[in-house]
């Protein structure tokens, strides 16, 4: 029998019968599956930030509007009268609970000559049922208008609004 003449070596590699065989090794299928899970996990970790930031702005839009809701029923209570409290916001809003803070603001925190007894602070802080970590603080200054001076609508039109107080309100919110 006569030996077995190759074919000369073209475009296509040339082949020894035995030795290479079509297919991946064992080595390349390993790099290939550790790129994957390099991804996969990036992806899942981006992912999971990508809810956390959703879930933190829907609290903070949903405590924001709760926060000025309460700070607007706080304000409109009679000035001698306003005094720190909680509560809830009942079934509309079942976990979310509220704390308000009222405090009075002296001539010399507030740099207003003649103020001493006519400002106040209101805090309210938003609080999530459950978690701790989660709260929202709002913040306005209430003032007790004096007695015989006339500001707003009412007083343009010759009204009166049976209490000698008037309000103004500048609020600033964070975290």
């Amino acid at each position: 029998m006569l030996p077995r003449r190759r074919k000369p070596c073209s475009n296509e590699p040339c082949r020894v019968p035995g030795r290479f065989s079509p297919g991946f090794t064992l080595l390349e299928v390993m790099i290939a599956v550790a790129l994957i899970a390099i991804a996969l996990v990036t992806l899942i970790g981006a992912q999971a930030r990508s809810v956390a930031i959703a879930t933190g702005s829907q609290f903070d839009a949903t405590a924001s509007m709760l926060a000025q809701w309460k700070l607007t029923e706080l304000s409109l209570q009679d000035f001698e009268q306003l005094t720190g409290s909680s509560g809830d916001f009942g079934e509309a809003y079942p976990h979310f609970f509220w704390k308000s803070e009222v405090a009075e603001v002296s001539e010399s925190d507030s740099g207003i000559k003649g103020s001493g007894d006519l400002l106040k602070t209101i805090d309210v802080t938003i609080l999530v049922e459950g978690d701790s970590a989660q709260s929202y603080t709002a913040r306005t200054i209430v003032f007790m208008r004096q007695q015989g001076s006339k500001a707003g609508p009412e007083a343009a039109a010759g009204r009166k609004t049976g209490t000698d107080e008037s309000r103004e309100a500048g609020t600033n919110t964070g975290r």
